[in-house]
């Protein structure tokens, strides 16, 4: 059976785009988390200690996503993973980075990017 724990619309506000604004001003993202790991120990035991502290996990990223000075995208998805990664053990992460309101004229879309790490 597979498991993962999934992280929904985690607000951020980062200075990341090519426009000078985006990252003088900062805009914000959203950003989905799946996370996987044996939670088969906190699932017999009911053990809080044997799964991720999600509110950690989000009050980290909250706080980097104020740090951040970037230009695209895919360097700030990049920066997520590694935070993820170095500071909880997961075998296989996935994420969802999504730009909320780009500044392209004529569009009112998002733009995501999914990136996927898997330890082995």
């Amino acid at each position: 059976m597979e498991t993962f724990l999934k992280i929904e619309n985690i607000k951020l506000w980062a200075r990341v785009g090519v426009l000078d604004k985006e990252r003088e001003l900062g805009q914000l993202f959203s950003l989905d988390i799946f996370l996987w790991t044996d939670f088969e120990k906190c699932t017999l035991n009911d053990d809080i200690k044997k799964t991720a502290d999600y509110s950690k996990l989000v009050q980290i990223l909250k706080e980097q996503s104020k740090k951040i000075y970037c230009f695209t995208i895919e360097k700030y998805s990049n920066e997520i993973l590694e935070i993820i990664d170095q500071g909880f053990k997961f075998s296989k992460i996935k994420i969802i980075l999504t730009k909320c309101n780009p500044p392209i004229t004529g569009f009112d879309g998002k733009v995501s990017i999914v990136r996927i790490l898997e330890n082995n």
